[in-house]
């Protein structure tokens, strides 16, 4: 195998425009698939209707970048392409997903807005901006690919939005233990519709050298604000304006994962909560975990 090289000459450009219709379902399945029943996401008997979690906004990215070839000329191999790993999560919401009764009409505008050189390889940030009908923005993400052992040849170009980070002195204010089931991987591939063989089957696996299959990045993530708006915004989801995560370490099925918040800031307009996650090991899995909230009437 020769050198695997990426370079930065796709940033900045727009992708073709992607559609795409969120029913109800669509999101309360997601709810359902990482154990977040707050009313404001399967109440529909709520005034203002049901919203998305917030982490439900990665469900849009992924599948765009899976079908990256038919939206942009795309001038490096599969051999490439197919070296990615999830490594950054970063997403900031101009308001709630709010499907209705009959789904919502969404149009997600992909971009490269970053390649930056990594030790282990180049990390390519993907950018959505997602907005409705009326061209009303309801969140952007910016989701960052690790290409493993992939040189960028260019140096790289631009850069992750800036998020603050926990004290470097900070403890841990409280935390909280959750045992992955065995099922999870199966049921968030089901509800996310984010599929790949390393977190459903054994066979692929094995066949990377890894003990078994792997819990889904992005519902680390899930797991990881589900318990900030629950135990720290009173489960006001509509709060949050700001989600940062990166992920460091492996989480297998049938182990238990540890919740820790290690700061809370309070400002005279947001609350910003910054956490992490251990996997079974005890090593940290999520590392910068951040929340920024708007601050409660009350």
């Amino acid at each position: 195998m020769g050198k695997l090289e990426f370079d930065s000459r796709l940033v900045g450009i727009p992708w073709k425009s992607v559609e795409k219709h969120v029913t109800w379902r669509d999101t309360t399945n997601y709810a359902a698939c990482t154990w977040d029943m707050n009313p404001r996401y399967v109440d529909d008997e709520r005034e203002d209707g049901i919203m998305a979690p917030p982490v439900f906004a990665v469900t849009m990215g992924w599948p765009v970048s899976r079908h990256m070839r038919e939206l942009i000329d795309v001038p490096y191999s599969d051999e490439v392409l197919n070296r990615d790993v999830h490594y950054t999560e970063y997403i900031e919401f101009e308001r709630p997903l709010r499907p209705g009764e009959n789904g919502i009409d969404l149009v997600i505008q992909p971009m490269i807005c970053a390649t930056i050189q990594q030790r282990a390889g180049t990390n390519v940030v993907y950018k959505y901006e997602v907005r409705d009908k009326d061209g009303n923005l309801i969140h952007t993400e910016y989701n960052g690919t690790m290409l493993r052992g992939v040189t960028c040849v260019d140096g790289g170009k631009g850069s992750l939005p800036e998020v603050p980070e926990a004290a470097k002195d900070a403890g841990v204010i409280w935390e909280k233990k959750i045992h992955v089931c065995p099922e999870q991987t199966y049921l968030y591939d089901a509800g996310s519709n984010i599929t790949f063989a390393i977190h459903t089957s054994p066979k692929f696996a094995h066949s990377v050298e890894l003990p078994t299959i792997l819990l889904t990045g992005t519902c680390t993530i899930a797991f990881g604000v589900r318990e900030m708006i629950d135990r720290e915004l009173n489960g006001e989801a509509e709060r949050v304006k700001a989600i940062n995560a990166k992920l460091t370490a492996m989480i297998y099925p049938d182990t238990d994962i540890t919740i820790q918040l290690l700061e809370r800031r309070e400002g005279p307009e947001y609350t910003e909560l910054f956490y992490r996650v251990l996997n079974q090991d005890g090593a940290i899995a999520l590392n910068k975990g951040y929340v920024r909230a708007v601050r409660s009437a009350s």
